[in-house]
């Protein structure tokens, strides 16, 4: 799995963790600061086996996107729904870390740099099917 991540592009920039009890915290190692981006939540097992289990787009950098989840995590009801699969998974000894690739670009009517991270996201799931995606 991981070499299928890296052969798209993508590159490791931060981990998932337990800060406290009950409050998850993204440490991103590196982010891009323009826009548009494509992330996985990339789970990893004591056996070694990676799984994707999330994808998502960053219409802005990864940090600020990586904050927004932080808030979710405690404010909403898919982000309780992750936090809780976080936790569990964490409890587990399994590890969670952020994958991330700068999307494509093209020029359409007339316009340059009209970002692709929405339709490369719907390919990205399509492609690996993460279990936590609600668009399934």
């Amino acid at each position: 799995m991981r070499s299928l991540i890296i052969e798209y592009g993508f590159v490791r920039v931060g981990t998932i963790v337990s800060a406290s009890e009950q409050r998850l915290r993204f440490t991103l190692e590196a982010s891009g600061v323009d826009f548009g981006w494509i992330y996985l939540w990339v789970e990893s097992c004591k056996e070694g086996r990676d799984s994707v289990v999330y994808i998502g787009k960053a219409g802005r950098s990864i940090a600020s996107r990586c904050a927004q989840h932080e808030a979710g995590f405690r404010h909403s009801v898919t982000g309780k729904a992750h936090a809780i699969r976080l936790a569990t998974g964490l409890e587990s000894g399994k590890s969670y870390h952020v994958w991330a690739r700068k999307a494509q670009v093209i020029e359409m009517h007339g316009e340059s740099g009209i970002s692709l991270a929405g339709a490369e996201e719907a390919a990205f799931i399509q492609k690996f099917r993460p279990a936590w995606n609600s668009l399934l």
